[in-house]
């Protein structure tokens, strides 16, 4: 494991090192155009472009994982260093102004989003596949709703037969000021980043607390209800990571080829009215 760690963060700084330097390169480079009296927009401009087909091939390399071009997770790597120094070309490419223009700003407006939704991807793939792993069992997007419906009636049943054999309401009265609201459904990607252990703890607690007003022969029907908290609480956080890991895709991907054929426009209008080519 240590080594595993070790070599993991000796990667990272030869990436970051590299990094560093190209970006350096790229700075370096686009100031002696610009003494030469060069069109250095131009070439800063192509270097991008370049670098953005680039990175959308990486959404190609997934498709199709049979390519034998590199391994995916090469290809992450790539892509997310790459992406960092997308952002300084940008910055490079339009003299670290404010942009004018409709097209400018459209460009701007674009790849400001393409890559706030990188880095937000970037973040929630690093911080969600460990707390799933936390949690329990992995399951199938698709498959989640039936799961919760029939926990949701496993649930019911047990408060029903804890009603049946006790003299008291207290497994009626739980259900309806604890239980029906964890497993009442809910925008379930809002308990990923709150402390749904806190709220798994509390509904286990007040669990603990019934134990006294349905006897001690009843043990049983309790480790089953607190069973089906525990599997309400990984269908909580499976259905909010996945969600997450899947909805920041939606908006990467389409506005990446949006940017793209924008790029392409704008492109063809600068070379169309200079004298560059």
């Amino acid at each position: 494991m240590a080594v595993q760690v070790t070599t993991f963060m000796r990667r990272r700084v030869v990436l970051i090192t590299i990094l560093i330097f190209v970006g350096i390169a790229c700075v370096f480079f686009n100031e002696v155009l610009s003494v030469l009296l060069k069109a250095n927009a131009y070439y800063s401009g192509f270097t991008l472009l370049f670098l953005l087909l680039l990175l959308t091939l990486f959404n190609a390399r997934k498709k199709l994982p049979f390519l034998p071009v590199l391994r995916a997770s090469h290809w992450l790597q790539f892509h997310i260093y790459a992406g960092f120094l997308s952002v300084l070309l940008f910055g490079i490419h339009i003299g670290f102004r404010i942009p004018d223009g409709p097209l400018e700003i459209s460009l701007s407006i674009l790849f400001g989003i393409v890559t706030l939704s990188g880095f937000i991807g970037l973040y929630l793939t690093r911080i969600l596949p460990p707390i799933m792993t936390r949690t329990g069992e992995s399951l199938t997007y698709e498959l989640i709703p039936k799961f919760e419906t029939r926990l949701h009636r496993e649930t019911l049943a047990l408060v029903r037969e804890a009603e049946n054999t006790s003299e008291t309401s207290a497994a009626g009265d739980l259900y309806l000021t604890h239980l029906s609201t964890f497993f009442k459904p809910c925008p379930t990607w809002l308990l990923v980043f709150r402390n749904s252990r806190k709220r798994l703890a509390r509904t286990l607690e007040q669990i603990d607390n019934m134990a006294r007003f349905i006897g001690e022969e009843k043990s049983q029907v309790l480790e089953e209800m607190r069973s089906c908290v525990h599997r309400r609480h990984n269908l909580n956080v499976q259905k909010g990571s996945q969600f997450l890991l899947r909805g920041w895709l939606f908006i990467h991907i389409p506005f990446t080829y949006s940017l793209l054929i924008v790029s392409v426009v704008h492109v063809w209008i600068a070379l169309s009215y200079s004298s560059f080519h």
